[in-house]
């Protein structure tokens, strides 16, 4: 009996050692950016055939498909992961107009071109189009749970990336760290994303040196090795044609060296057709297109499968998978420990938990946590916002911040049917990021030529003080129902100290003191009876104004409102107006967004001025007309219909409405129409005069701003007008 039991437990250890002597099996995924998304299509097949995986290595794309599996996301969840994220926002440096400070706001699709400046002197080149702030916050949300210092040879199934030093241009393998931070600096690609620095190296894509890191997996311990290749075959001269073409063409010369050895390292090796696709097919079309022929590759080498599930010791309906729990997978909610702030003062850290709405021993969820990264990261004052948590069920977070320089150098063009050309230029110097004194100079060439200065200090993002000096030269016509009747020419000078106030998300309040003086230079009149009553004068004004506004963009936006209110007290010697009493001028405006299906919005506005006193100065008369408000005056109200620049009664008030159908991604076909009452008294406005007018207009929205074609009609000057812009608005 003795030895029968002796004969049962030797052979219980041999089959034990057998199984524990199973071929481990490594996965190997290439880099190719979109194109890999045909690597989730190969492991659905995978998991299909049960083949185990026990190593996971890759490069750049391979590498954000291999990090996430490693840790739990099998391959339907990252199905549903690419498919349902907006790529042009994450591989942008974007903000999300909602989370940008006022001040940004004001800024936002206003320049062309905007270059940083180190230490307000010298221009900087950014090491990369893309800082890749949002892509890596993607990154820090799907791979909660692994931000700490960790072995990725630890993790749920062990995971190694490849990315490459720029320093000395050698290979580097990450298997340890932040898991979202080796992630993103496997993806860096040259140029395009900005290096990550990690202790003495400057990591960019694996690309350059790794492409196909199968020795990689096979240093790991793999004894089988399963390689998805999904790069590019060298390109023809005539197939060099964009930049990312080129960039690709570029990475795979420089990982050549290793890529045909690593190929015959592959047991089996799965080549996804990838034609015509690039590194930059996002397109929710290219993504299923990719995903499905990567299921096609894999599943036409089904045989193979099942063959290696026999070598490695596996029946072919023995499933060899690994479940892997990963409860992080579905957080939606954190509870926070305490919150430390790396990167910045301790003034400043105070800021920062302000602005961002952080406190310790709080309940957040996970979309709040982003915008205020996001809200961060939109001031403008930080090269990246990254954060990390750490704990299980109670996390410490930590918000890692990177201070850049504010000053710039920014230039703004625009051409349009009214002005011609104008171009708008600004030199921005900041003595500290986030307080401080801030100066900025600005100016504008074109027929209303003007000089801006502008002194501000106190908190960049909060309240602030400013001094405000301009010169604006203006050459303007005036008309009277379509009709010429003077051209006036004339210099004027502002002075201004401002208090604001922008602590509220998308608010701004502002309380300030004003001088203005007008030195009228010729004035040109069709008749004797038309000519305008002005001398040489200047005005002391006391001002308000309140702005709330939520657009998530300046042009064609899809929702928010804007509601806005403007109160001005003007004399001549800071309490009285030519010995009598002071007048003033109350500014209101209402817009919203309407969406009525995906490509159909109606946008309502309200919007109006109303003087209140007697004797009003030309200067500060009511105008109306043409497209664009402020054009020539700063109170100039916008009407459809009218062609030109008209003065008004000291009440008016118009009510408008666009109709828009956006065709295709970025056109837009507009039929406006708006309606005005104009009278002397504002009680009386209700029995004033009647003013119609409406247009259609086609849109564009460019990379170098807005193109709109307007062809408008009103009841009040009786022609058809037509106006045209290329450019941003300033």
């Amino acid at each position: 009996m003795k030895k029968v039991l002796l004969v049962l437990v030797a052979l219980f250890l041999v089959g034990g050692g057998l199984q524990a002597e199973r071929k481990k099996v490594g996965l190997v995924l290439s880099g190719g950016g979109a194109k890999g998304a045909a690597h989730i299509g190969v492991l659905k097949v995978l998991e299909e055939a049960g083949i185990p995986i026990d190593y996971i290595a890759g490069t750049s794309m391979g590498s954000i498909v291999g990090g996430l599996y490693a840790i739990g996301y099998d391959a339907g969840m990252l199905d549903t992961l690419v498919r349902k994220q907006q790529w042009p926002f994450l591989l942008s440096n974007r903000v999300y107009r909602y989370d940008l400070p006022f001040s940004e706001k004001e800024k936002d699709e206003k320049y062309l071109v905007s270059i940083p400046m180190i230490g307000g002197k010298g221009i900087q080149v950014p090491s990369g189009f893309i800082s890749g702030q949002n892509i890596y916050s993607l990154f820090s949300e799907l791979t909660i749970g692994y931000h700490d210092s960790v072995s990725f040879l630890n993790l749920p199934i062990p995971f190694s990336c490849v990315a490459a030093n720029l320093v000395n241009g050698k290979e580097v393998i990450l298997d340890q760290g932040n898991l979202a931070m080796a992630m993103r600096s496997s993806m860096a690609i040259p140029g395009v994303f900005s290096p990550v620095v990690m202790d003495t190296m400057l990591l960019v894509d694996g690309g350059i040196a790794n492409n196909f890191p199968t020795d990689v997996g096979k240093a790991m311990g793999a004894d089988i090795i399963i390689g998805v290749d999904v790069s590019s075959e060298l390109r023809k001269m005539n197939e060099l044609n964009t930049a990312i073409e080129i960039v690709d063409q570029l990475t795979s010369f420089m990982g050549m060296a290793k890529y045909e050895d690593n190929i015959k390292l592959c047991d089996i090796y799965i080549k996804p057709d990838i034609v015509p696709y690039s590194a930059a097919s996002f397109s929710a079309v290219d993504i299923d297109t990719l995903i499905l022929r990567g299921e096609r590759a894999a599943r036409a080498q089904w045989d193979e499968f099942m063959q290696l599930k026999e070598k490695i010791g596996l029946t072919p309906t023995e499933d060899g998978e690994k479940v892997i729990d990963n409860k992080f997978i579905r957080t939606d909610s954190l509870v926070i420990g305490r919150i430390y702030i790396h990167g910045v003062g301790s003034r400043e850290e105070k800021w920062v938990r302000k602005k961002a709405g952080l406190s310790d021993y709080s309940y957040i969820s996970i979309q709040d946590l982003h915008r205020a990264i996001a809200v961060l990261y939109g001031t403008g004052a930080f090269s990246y916002v990254n954060y990390a948590l750490s704990g299980t069920d109670v996390y410490d977070l930590t918000l890692i911040l990177k201070e850049r320089s504010m000053s710039s150098l920014n230039f703004g063009f625009r051409f349009d049917s009214e002005e011609m050309a104008a171009i708008l230029l600004n030199t921005t110097f900041s003595h500290k990021h986030l307080r401080g004194f801030q100066l900025s100079l600005t100016g504008r060439l074109s027929q209303n030529p003007y000089a801006r200065v502008e002194y501000s200090f106190g908190n960049t993002f909060l309240r602030r003080a400013s001094l405000v000096y301009m010169y604006k030269y203006n050459d303007i016509d005036i008309y009277r129902k379509g009709h010429k009747l003077d051209n006036i020419t004339f210099s004027q000078h502002t002075a201004e100290l401002n208090f604001s106030d922008i602590y509220i998300q998308n608010c701004k309040f502002v309380l300030g003191l004003r001088y203005e003086y007008f030195d009228y230079n010729s004035f040109l009149y069709a008749s004797a009876n038309d000519a305008v009553k002005a001398r040489p004068e200047g005005f002391f004004s006391y001002h308000a104004l309140a702005h709330y506004e939520t657009f998530d963009k300046r042009y064609y936006p899809t929702r928010g409102i804007s509601v806005k209110g403007e109160y001005s007290l003007y004399t001549t010697n800071g309490l009285h107006y030519d010995h009598g009493a002071p007048f003033s001028a109350l500014d209101g405006s209402f817009a919203a967004v309407v969406p009525v299906t995906n490509r159909f919005s109606i946008l309502p506005s309200f919007y109006g001025r109303v003087l209140i006193g007697r004797d009003i100065p030309f200067a500060y008369l009511n105008y109306m007309g043409g497209v664009v408000g402020g054009r020539y005056r700063s109170q100039q109200l916008p009407f459809v219909g009218i062609q030109h620049l008209e003065t008004f009664d000291n009440t008016v008030l118009v009510w408008k409405a666009k109709f828009r159908y956006r065709i295709g991604s970025n056109h837009y076909a507009i039929a406006m129409v708006n309606y005005a009452k104009d009278d002397d008294r504002f009680f009386d406005i209700l029995g004033g005069t009647d003013l119609w007018g409406g247009g259609l207009s086609y849109s564009y929205d460019s990379l170098i701003g807005p193109i709109d074609v307007v062809f408008s009609l009103s009841n009040w000057d009786k022609k058809l007008g037509f106006y045209f812009n290329l450019g941003y608005y300033f």
